[in-house]
């Protein structure tokens, strides 16, 4: 399966400011100075290994507590490589269906695009529960209330500004059926999110940390549930 590191230049920053930060310790001669690269380096190694094998963990663990029983709609906003959607649609069988949409930009996730994110789609065998669609998730053109679920991984921070991100979470609820359930992991603005969702008359928001597996250097992962 082929996988994309998120936001991808993050971890090039850390490592050349490290790598930097390495050699003006190594000229000065101060065993202190070698503090500040190696967080750096830490922190790379943090981020990549979220990006690349922790996230991928606890998309796992989520999607198990989803509790699937195979016939769901399901939609996956900013699906990228696909992490979320292929779990869920491991999980599906006709007529249930998990549709996948993004704007492909390589900047929030390497090599992002349909035909990196198909080739996954074909690679597990789940083409005929899958769809991807290309769009902005704060402009749905689906209809009200026709999905089971709503899940977003790490995608709405990267909606910009804070307007376009209150949107987003408008629309992922408006195409919510009755009863179906919004699930978000989210490295920044949840508490946004769960505000958005109060003023939409959301009563009882869930939201917890992920653990180790969700960190991103310094930045924690949360899990953000709500039922409408």
């Amino acid at each position: 399966m082929k996988k994309g590191v998120d936001a991808p230049l993050v971890p090039i920053v850390f490592l050349l400011v490290g790598i930097v930060g390495m050699v003006m310790a190594v000229t000065s001669g101060e065993w202190t100075n070698y503090l500040f690269p190696i967080a750096l380096f830490l922190f790379a190694g943090m981020y990549l290994y979220t990006s690349l094998w922790g996230k991928y963990k606890l998309i796992k663990r989520v999607v198990a507590e989803m509790q699937l029983d195979g016939h769901e709609q399901v939609l996956d906003l900013g699906t990228g490589h696909g992490a979320f959607l292929l779990e869920v649609a491991r999980r599906l069988r006709v007529p249930g269906k998990v549709t996948g949409l993004d704007i492909w930009n390589r900047g929030d996730q390497s090599g992002n695009s349909t035909e990196e994110t198909q080739r996954n789609i074909d690679q597990v065998g789940v083409s005929d529960v899958s769809e991807l669609v290309t769009g902005d998730m704060t402009q749905l053109s689906f209809e009200d209330n026709c999905f089971d679920y709503v899940v977003a991984s790490l995608a709405i921070h990267n909606v910009k500004p804070k307007a376009s991100r209150q949107q987003a979470i408008t629309e992922a609820y408006r195409v919510l059926k009755q009863n179906g359930h919004l699930v978000i992991l989210d490295i920044e603005h949840v508490s946004e999110y769960r505000n958005q969702l109060k003023q939409l008359g959301v009563k009882e928001v869930s939201v917890r940390h992920a653990g180790f597996n969700g960190m991103y250097a310094l930045l924690s992962t949360r899990i953000l549930i709500v039922k409408k």
